[in-house]
């Protein structure tokens, strides 16, 4: 556990915390040597709050926290005073001339580190982590981090479908927010958050473990639509609840944008199939090439006697370039190119072509990296900077070490065209600007 608490206030056992501002008073000023700098100093301040006047912020504390309330008694703030025989704290030991002051040695670490564990030694220590809070169904992110270091994966699995049927196919799509938020990083790196828990369900996908035990049967009968994470995930917990469920899908095979949006290269489908393979063992029925709004509807299903139903059909469309020539031959709809590939439905793309992908997002360099293995030169392009992109830093490397060429701060004005075809894309340089309604 790394800690790292900053001072902002001058704190005495006997007075409340107030904000330090330098000779408020009027009183005389002098000198001392902190961490081998000379600093300026007021009578009746703290060694503590001068370091913070003189920039210097580094000196761990918890007492003098504007959210604790105000004592000296948790010595974090320890530190070495020529002359003194014993550590002292900097929080309410008053500065004065000429005095000689170390705020960093191995024993003043070794000190603050015991006086910690000491205030910890009485605390259940399970507070929310960043990591867990920013994960968007708030994993135990902790707790399957621990079964999995005591190498105990099908328990760590176990604790990941509490909240999350597919841990191993998210572990191998999720974006990750939870990384960014861990505090490893301040150490060295964060943790591979999501591919432990992918690694966890991996080794335990033919023997699956259920998370809790599958509830009595209801009577219930539950119609999902769509046979995507959303409509599986519902069926998932339903049945574990003792509901009848059967998914209706218009597609060929379940999994939705996971099977048809997503690149074999990112997420092998027979694997997918292993784990998706765990909704239909709770009892769970599929009925495929069928399609909501044409082939039923929710009267039909009412009238089947389902008692109610859910709604998972997901979002197909792309969003339209709207700029002259997007209709053009060879402008092509990302998801649909996708789910073509995928199908084996031949697409427009060979290594004889030169290929223009207009995004930042995972869908995007999905698209990039696509074309690359079917051999096109590729060009990504994105109207803002290579940071405002919302693929991972990760995804974009890749994208780039296989080839792609990345262009940031341009934006599409027009599809250059010929006969009705594609012949090039015109652009103009981009400026940051204020965000729009969307924060961008």
């Amino acid at each position: 556990m790394a800690i790292s608490v900053r001072d902002n206030f001058s704190v005495t056992a006997q007075e409340p915390a107030r904000a330090m501002v330098r000779n408020d008073v009027g009183q005389p000023s002098f000198t001392f040597t902190l961490d081998g700098k000379t600093v300026q100093a007021y009578e009746g301040q703290t060694i503590l709050s001068v370091a913070i006047d003189n920039g210097i912020d580094d000196i761990p504390n918890l007492c003098n926290d504007e959210k604790l309330e105000p004592t000296s008694a948790c010595r974090m703030c320890l530190v070495h005073i020529e002359g003194a025989d014993r550590p002292l704290p900097s929080c309410n030991t008053p500065a004065t001339p000429g005095m000689v002051v170390t705020s960093k040695s191995d024993e003043l670490f070794h000190i603050r580190r015991t006086n910690l564990e000491m205030m910890l030694s009485d605390h259940n220590a399970y507070c929310q982590p960043p990591c867990q809070i920013d994960c968007p169904t708030h994993i135990d992110i902790p707790g399957y981090l621990e079964l999995i270091a005591k190498g105990s994966m099908k328990e760590a699995a176990r604790l990941v479908k509490e909240v999350l049927p597919f841990p191993y196919i998210l572990g191998l799509t999720c974006p990750a927010p939870c990384q960014k938020a861990c505090r490893r990083a301040l150490v060295e790196e964060e943790i591979a958050i999501c591919r432990m828990h992918g690694h966890a369900a991996e080794t335990c996908l033919l023997d699956a473990p259920i998370p809790f035990l599958k509830d009595p049967s209801t009577g219930k009968k539950v119609a999902i639509v769509g046979a995507g994470p959303a409509g599986l995930t519902c069926a998932y917990y339903l049945a574990l609840k003792g509901h009848y469920c059967k998914v209706f899908e218009m597609q060929p095979q379940p999994g939705g944008m996971l099977r048809y949006g997503i690149p074999e290269y990112r997420l092998q489908k027979d694997m997918m199939d292993r784990e998706i393979d765990h909704v239909w063992q709770l009892g769970v029925d599929l009925q495929s090439n069928v399609k909501f709004g044409e082939d039923f509807t929710i009267d039909d299903l009412f009238a089947e006697g389902f008692d109610a139903v859910y709604l998972g059909i997901g979002c197909w469309t792309s969003n339209k370039l709207n700029v002259p020539g997007d209709d053009a031959d060879g402008v092509v709809n990302a998801i649909a190119y996708l789910r073509e590939k995928v199908e084996g439905i031949p697409v427009p793309v060979d290594e004889n072509k030169e290929v223009v992908v207009i995004g930042g997002g995972f869908t995007t360099f999905d698209c990039t990296r696509t074309s690359l293995r079917l051999g096109a030169k590729v060009h990504t392009t994105y109207y803002r900077t290579r940071a405002d992109m919302s693929a991972t830093q990760e995804e974009i490397e890749d994208g780039e070490a296989e080839g792609t060429h990345l262009l940031t701060g341009v934006a599409q004005q027009r599809i250059l065209t010929e006969n009705g075809k594609v012949t090039g894309v015109e652009y103009a340089k981009t400026k940051p600007g204020e965000p729009d309604a969307r924060g961008r």
